[in-house]
């Protein structure tokens, strides 16, 4: 869900796999913070619209009426580094997403292309997974491209506290929430080729934020 803090002045989105969780919990602590959608009446709504009550965008949010467009915030919303990405979601999705499949009313069964991506990753080692998830090896890709994109401010998920200091002026602790267990140290996962197809696809990520294998 998105988050709306008046006396901020902005609106958070949760963009996934990018820390949005740790970010969420630490603004639901300050007391001028409203929840969007809020309830189920109003999760129903973006539901119904195609939008992801958990991780939409402040555009989506408009575009169902659950946000003014003349909302006057600034939208902030979270990245992180597209290396580190690719191995924390291929991981995921095979220690976490596929204990889903024994739920039948799970999230997995009505996303499109949910079942084939748990599989993909259950079955493929990360080099060849990643080719994959990456798709065309000679186009551009953006860490939740709906996200950053309309987004006034990108906090790395790196640096939440100190970019949250110092881009939005907040003072605010923002404790790790949600870990995936899984060796840190990504680059081992990583064979020349996919590095270089990150370096590639993701050539706008790792200039903008400053990102490097």
């Amino acid at each position: 869900m998105a988050l709306v803090d008046r006396d901020a002045g902005l609106v958070l989105t949760a963009a996934p796999g990018t820390g949005s969780t740790a970010l969420r919990d630490a603004f639901l602590t300050r007391p001028s913070v409203r929840e969007v959608p809020a309830g189920e009446a109003e999760a129903r709504v973006a539901r119904e619209a195609g939008v992801d009550a958990k991780h939409g965008t402040v555009t989506g949010l408009v575009g169902c009426g659950l946000l003014p467009a003349d909302h006057g915030l600034r939208v902030v919303s979270t990245t992180r580094n597209p290396f580190d990405f690719y191995v924390a979601e291929h991981e995921r999705t095979r220690t976490r997403w596929v204990l889903e499949l024994r739920d039948p009313g799970s999230w997995v069964h009505t996303t499109p292309g949910a079942l084939d991506g748990i599989v993909a990753a259950v079955t493929l080692d990360f080099p060849d997974w990643l080719v994959r998830a990456v798709g065309d090896p000679a186009g551009m890709r953006r860490i939740n491209r709906g996200h950053v994109e309309e987004a006034d401010v990108v906090l790395r998920m790196e640096h939440l506290e100190d970019d949250v200091r110092l881009l939005l002026g907040l003072d605010l602790a923002v404790p790790a929430t949600n870990v995936t267990e899984r060796e840190r140290a990504y680059w081992r996962a990583y064979t020349v080729e996919g590095r270089r197809l990150v370096e590639r696809t993701h050539a706008a990520d790792l200039d903008r934020f400053g990102y490097v294998f």
